[in-house]
């Protein structure tokens, strides 16, 4: 028996099987389609999962999902990052291969993924976040999985970073974290940082031409010692970040903060001195630990496999309302 993992990303669909340790015995990664209806998502999963799974017997499908979500009806409503905005997860599936599924934020998943299979293990205040195409947080506080109403306790990416922003974030409200910061972000921010300034900087020439210059680009500048992409991501993207986890250390008061996502995995160390030298400004509790997830990319699967594989209480009345797509 396997477990299968969902992670519905705004950009890709990982799906992968993984055993009763946590060891991903085989994935795949498909692209999330450009165009389609409600069922388009659910029916790109479906394909995979039986591709991946074969003859193989399934003892449940964990799923992490891009959000906001709506728990009780298995569904992404409006998802601000996502080609196709509303899609339904549970009802196709769970009626496709009559098994056990659990739904949840993707970072969500991930923080159970870490807390049951990972470095979590034994921390009953945890949290953890992603930085990606968006920037989301999954929270255990005293061994609790938070969910709220609908399943987004957790949307801390969405908190409010600076009140004077003008730059609008895909949920279509202003100064949020995600806004400011995330790889989906970044090259639109980074042509606000520069108005009125002057750089020596081949990164500033581009952007002065109107290129677009990608998250990636941006970092290798840094990386290659760009005036403009030092001072951007030093002195103020750190510092967005900083008081982002702040925020998150000051609201849920971990023990454990694990870092994953494209962004934070590709530039730990970056990250880590980077947030280290403002997050005192912002911080009013004891400092969590930060970490770096240990299951890179696998991440995604592995944490949606731990949703079903040890279901949490706080998601059993939606795990039971699901129930009735079986009939």
């Amino acid at each position: 028996m396997v477990y299968v993992g969902i992670d519905v990303g705004a950009t890709f669909i990982r799906v992968g099987l993984v055993d009763e340790g946590g060891s991903v015995i085989d994935k795949l990664k498909v692209r999330q389609p450009s165009s389609g209806d409600e069922n388009t998502v659910a029916e790109v999963i479906i394909k995979a999962v039986k591709n991946l799974a074969r003859s193989r017997s399934i003892a449940g499908i964990g799923i992490g999902s891009i959000g906001p979500l709506n728990l009780k009806s298995g569904i992404v409503p409006l998802a601000p990052n996502a080609p196709i905005k509303r899609f339904k997860l549970v009802e196709p599936i769970i009626r496709e291969f009559r098994v056990p599924v659990v739904l949840g934020n993707d970072a969500m998943a991930a923080v159970w993924g870490e807390y049951v299979f990972g470095i979590g293990k034994g921390i009953r205040n945890l949290v953890y976040i992603t930085f990606s195409t968006g920037i989301g947080a999954g929270v255990i506080v005293d061994g609790h999985l938070l969910i709220g109403k609908d399943g987004n306790a957790h949307e801390i990416g969405h908190a409010v970073i600076d009140i004077d922003s003008n730059i609008q974030c895909g949920c279509g409200g202003y100064g949020h974290w995600e806004a400011l910061g995330s790889g989906a972000n970044v090259p639109r921010v980074i042509k606000e940082f520069i108005k009125g300034k002057t750089y020596r900087s081949r990164l500033h020439e581009r952007l002065s031409r109107n290129e677009y210059v990608s998250t990636e680009e941006v970092f290798q500048a840094y990386y290659d010692g760009d005036e403009l992409a030092r001072d951007f991501i030093d002195n103020f993207l750190m510092r967005v970040h900083a008081a982002g986890i702040a925020t998150v250390m000051n609201a849920y008061d971990p023990e454990l903060i694990v870092l994953g996502g494209s962004m934070a995995l590709n530039n730990k160390e970056l990250f880590r001195a980077g947030i280290g030298r403002y997050l005192g400004r912002y911080l009013t509790v004891r400092a969590a630990r930060i970490e770096f997830t240990e299951f890179g990319d696998d991440i995604g699967i592995v944490g949606a496999a731990a949703l079903v594989y040890k279901v949490p209480d706080s998601l059993r009345e939606f795990v039971e309302g699901y129930n009735k797509y079986l009939q």
